[in-house]
Parts: structure tokens; C-alpha cells; sequence
């Protein structure tokens, strides 16, 4: 018997939707946390750029040339980069760090899943993987710049002493890379660790549910994570190397900056 499909677009489902949402927005207000508004219109724009790209990937999973392919993922990354300048404020050049980071991170990590057979210059293989590699490496980045900007804020006094002994801007940050790629990489390592025992990918579960044998789906699932683990961590590394130097602006006793 095939299960049934569910209606998402029923009464009971559009309620449910705006309960869930409403919850999350309730609880903002109720704590004063600030980011209800910004729930709501992240949700509107979700529903707006999902309901585009539904009709963009259809026509794009036909597409083989590698030009087109080559430039929509091009995009992406410069749409990534935008979130990054927001999250990394006050480091300059934040959106270019950001963009450059993650072209790095998503070259290597394509030109090596091409190279050795796992994705193909196809529309419907390297667009998806493509999407999965910019999306996690802009959400790591954008974790890597924030907190680098909150070391850097915490940690004045020692950086200015450092400073003022004679030490460069990168011998100055160069013990707080550890710390922020460290704390970067933690959802990643623990959805690494979690997976198959708490975390059930939806990878797995769709491949088992179309048919494709557990082993065949698991072994892809486990390509994926890695593949998105060894990204996650060269975008990481390449922002904090990037950014450090630049991220050394203190906020001065009067409430300007240095």
C-alpha cells in the first residue's frame, strides 16, 4: 500500500504552519529577544525564493553546459556573501572575505568530487551538491566572522598591550584563530558525530523510501557529510585567516572606533 501524500496547502496544514511560526515569534516577544520580526520576514522570504527556485531548478536540471552551470553556483556565492557582510559588521571588507572564502571551499571541494567520478557536469548533480556546499560554508562563515568580531571586543586589552609591545595585527590575532574556527566548526563535527544515531538524514531516509538499497543510500549520505565537513572547514579557515588582520578595530572608551 503507498502511503499517502500530505496536503500541505489544507486548512489544517496553513495553521499548523502559522502556529509553529507563531510560536517561535510569541516566544521572542514574550523574552524580549528582538528577532520576531526578523522570523516573520526570513519565513515570507523563504516562501517567496523557494517557490522561484522550484521553477529555475526544474529548467536548470536539464542543463549540461558547464558555463551556465559555472555561473549560477557563482551567484549563489555572491547572494552568500551578502549574510556574511551583515554577520561579520564591523570587520571591513566582510562581504568580499565572505565570498572569497566560500569560492574557495566550493572549487576544491567540487573539482575534487568531479575529478574523482562522484558528480558530474550535470545540472541535476552539480547544482544540488553545489547549493549544499555554498549553504553550509556561508552559515559557517558567518559564525566564524561573528565570534571573530566578539574575541576581538573581549579581548582589547590584550590585543592593545600585544600592539604596543611591538607585535604585527596577525601576531597579535594569531591565538584566537584556533578559538573561533574551533567554535565554527562545533554544529558541523557534532551533526558528523550524531549522525545515524540521533540526527536521521533526509538523504538516507528519501533514497530508502524511493527504492535504493540502505547500503547505496547510507554511502551516499556518508560522501555528503564528509564532502560538506572537509568545506565547511577550508571556508572556515580561509575567512579566519582572511579576516583576522582586518577584524583589529577597538571600540574606544568614548563609544567611536579605532
Amino acid at each position: 500500500m503507498m502511503a499517502s501524500t500530505p496536503n500541505f496547502y489544507s486548512p489544517m496544514a496553513l495553521a499548523g504552519l502559522a502556529g509553529l511560526l507563531g510560536s517561535a515569534w510569541a516566544l521572542s516577544v514574550w523574552q524580549g529577544l528582538g528577532v520576531g520580526k526578523d522570523l516573520l520576514w526570513s519565513a515570507l522570504r523563504a516562501t517567496v525564493q523557494l517557490g522561484l527556485m522550484g521553477f529555475i531548478l526544474a529548467w536548470l536540471f536539464r542543463q549540461d553546459q558547464p558555463a551556465l552551470l559555472v555561473s549560477f553556483l557563482a551567484l549563489m556565492m555572491l547572494l552568500a556573501g551578502r549574510f556574511n557582510q551583515r554577520r561579520g559588521a564591523g570587520i571591513p571588507h566582510a562581504y568580499w572575505i565572505g565570498v572569497t572564502s566560500i569560492a574557495i571551499a566550493t572549487t576544491l571541494t567540487l573539482a575534487w568530487m568531479l575529478v574523482s567520478g562522484l558528480v558530474f557536469w550535470k545540472g541535476q548533480s552539480l547544482v544540488p551538491i553545489g547549493g549544499m556546499i555554498i549553504g553550509n560554508a556561508m552559515n559557517a562563515v558567518s559564525l566564524a566572522l561573528n565570534r571573530l568580531r566578539s574575541e576581538v571586543d573581549q579581548r582589547e586589552d590584550v590585543l592593545l598591550a600585544m600592539l604596543a609591545l611591538g607585535a604585527t595585527e596577525r601576531q597579535a590575532m594569531r591565538h584566537l584563530y584556533a578559538t573561533v574556527v574551533r567554535s565554527s566548526l562545533i554544529p558541523t563535527i557534532d551533526s558528523l558525530k550524531s549522525v545515524g544515531m540521533i540526527h536521521i538524514p533526509g538523504i538516507t531516509a528519501g533514497m530508502i523510501l524511493a527504492g535504493m538499497a540502505p547500503v547505496a543510500a547510507v554511502s551516499m549520505q556518508l560522501v555528503v557529510m564528509i564532502m560538506l565537513t572537509a568545506a565547511v572547514s577550508l571556508s572556515v579557515a580561509s575567512a579566519v585567516l582572511l579576516a583576522a588582520p582586518l577584524a583589529l578595530r577597538f571600540t574606544d572608551r568614548a563609544g567611536g572606533t579605532a
